[in-house]
């Protein structure tokens, strides 16, 4: 697993909710969907330690088989992070970051996005 997204705050900070991603995943896409949990767990616990004695409660595996995709010439430009409308950023998957439209390019493309909010209103209250 390359990425574990936290979204307590989106469930409640009565539990954990964590989401993983595994980009690239040649290697394990044979792998049932009991071995891909058992792998995800040993890997969480392995980074984090405060989950060690964590219990799971529940797992789901979703594969995305399809989640990367090559965009033929002739296609519209992916748009930047920085628009023409003062105080407007965007951020996503399809935002023009240098990287293929996949969660690494929207998570680059989302601290782009707060670095120029960020720094915009900074300036706005200086």
């Amino acid at each position: 697993m390359q990425w574990v997204f936290d979204k307590r705050r989106v469930f409640g900070e009565q539990a954990s909710h964590l989401s993983l991603v595994s980009s690239g995943a040649e290697r394990i896409v044979s792998l049932t969907n009991e071995e891909l949990i058992e792998l995800a767990t040993r890997e969480v616990r392995g980074a984090l330690p405060a989950a060690r004695d964590a219990a799971v409660r529940r797992a789901v595996v979703v594969r995305e088989k399809r989640a990367t995709f090559s965009v033929a010439p002739g296609q519209p430009q992916r748009p930047n992070t920085k628009t023409p409308i003062s105080g407007l950023f965007l951020a996503g998957d399809w935002i023009d970051t240098g990287l293929p439209a996949t969660i690494e390019g929207a998570v680059r493309s989302g601290h782009t996005a707060a670095a120029l909010a960020i720094s915009t209103s900074l300036v706005l209250t200086n």
